[in-house]
């Protein structure tokens, strides 16, 4: 090979998707633009002149026509479109803990919709997939007029529920933002709105067999058996972590971004 090479390394290990991104900072003097704020910050979304993860500087894969610039809770955000939706591969954003942050102010037209899922295939059903052994599900559905967030995780061999019935309504006509996040660990799984829990409970642990794709404001492709698809709410600030959050912690995001 009669190309040029530099700053050749090896290693007895394997590195991390971090390790080499800092590789590179260090050895070329180029970062990659944004410096996770908080700890466990693995992704994050600010949607203001792309689509793109601007930890990992990584543009998503964009189905329909969602659009970005829409007024959003900080500058401009993600604006819903029918059939419309993001996504992205899961690399370097599973493990034994996961969180997400992020605020929507709420269409509720459709009355249900998928928001953020990493789930495996329904080879059975491709048409209406509905596999949730593994992987998560966060979406809303109609409850008496207002909407009610719910999560749903899967251990590899059953899923668990975290519904928090009234607690997890939100009323959508308010034109308000409306900040939340969730948390899975190897114990529990926790669902805040605003703040304040909205649903916690027992989980033994996620499994992420076949979860190679992340869904943004649609259930689609992998959580659409149910007609959870695309969202046509607005979102902004969206924010993955390694770690299940604290309480506290999401308190602290929540500041930081009012």
């Amino acid at each position: 090979d009669q190309s040029l090479m530099d700053e050749l390394r090896i290693f007895d290990r394997d590195l991390s998707l971090e390790e080499i991104r800092a590789i590179i900072t260090n050895d070329s003097g180029k970062g990659f633009g944004y410096t996770p704020k908080y700890e466990g910050e693995t992704f994050y979304m600010s949607f203001e002149e792309d689509f793109k993860d601007q930890v990992n500087n990584i543009g998503a894969t964009v189905v329909g026509s969602p659009e970005f610039g829409a007024s959003g809770k900080i500058g401009a955000g993600y604006a819903g479109a029918t059939d419309g939706y993001l996504t992205f591969s899961t690399e370097g954003l599973t493990g034994d803990e996961f969180s997400a942050s992020f605020w929507l102010n709420i269409n509720a037209t459709p009355d249900r919709a998928g928001i953020l899922v990493i789930g495996p295939q329904d080879e059975a059903n491709p048409d209406a997939q509905n596999n949730r052994k593994s992987g998560f599900r966060f979406f809303r559905e109609n409850a008496g007029g207002k909407q009610r967030f719910k999560l749903n995780a899967g251990n590899g061999a059953a899923d668990s529920w975290f519904d928090g019935g009234a607690a997890a309504d939100v009323d959508p006509d308010t034109g308000e933002w409306t900040h939340f996040a969730f948390t899975i660990s190897g114990t529990k799984c926790v669902v805040y709105i605003d703040g304040e829990v909205a649903k916690q409970g027992a989980f033994g642990g996620i499994d992420w067999t076949g979860c190679d794709v992340l869904s943004i404001m649609s259930g689609a492709p992998r959580f659409s058996g149910w007609n959870h698809k695309s969202d046509l709410s607005l979102m902004d600030e969206l924010r993955l972590f390694n770690k299940a959050l604290t309480q506290d912690e999401v308190k602290q995001i929540i500041q930081d971004e009012q």
